[in-house]
């Protein structure tokens, strides 16, 4: 059971919509002042590791939290508790 097939028939859509948009600069995140919690799968090659650590530095209360796909097939909840056990340690800082 794949969560992405709940998505029907609009998902391709959505996703070549996101494509189409710029993601946020270096610049620009590192003018966000609150705290963010960046998630990330480290062994995921659609959605680099590398790009995720760059944003979570870029953002000056930014945290990165890690799991795996692996994981992630064994445990739905695992890379958003990655993301939100991030957000808490980035709430932290200060």
């Amino acid at each position: 059971d794949r969560a992405w097939r709940r998505h029907g028939d609009g998902l391709a859509d959505g996703l070549r919509a996101a494509a189409g948009r710029p993601s946020p600069t270096l610049a620009e995140l590192a003018r966000l002042d609150v705290p963010a919690g960046i998630g990330t799968c480290t062994d995921d090659p659609v959605h680099p590791t590398k790009v995720a650590a760059e944003w979570a530095g870029a953002l000056p209360r930014g945290v990165l939290g890690e799991t795996t796909l692996t994981a992630l097939g064994a445990d739905r909840e695992s890379l958003g508790r990655a993301t939100v056990l991030a957000f808490l340690r980035a709430s932290k800082t200060r």
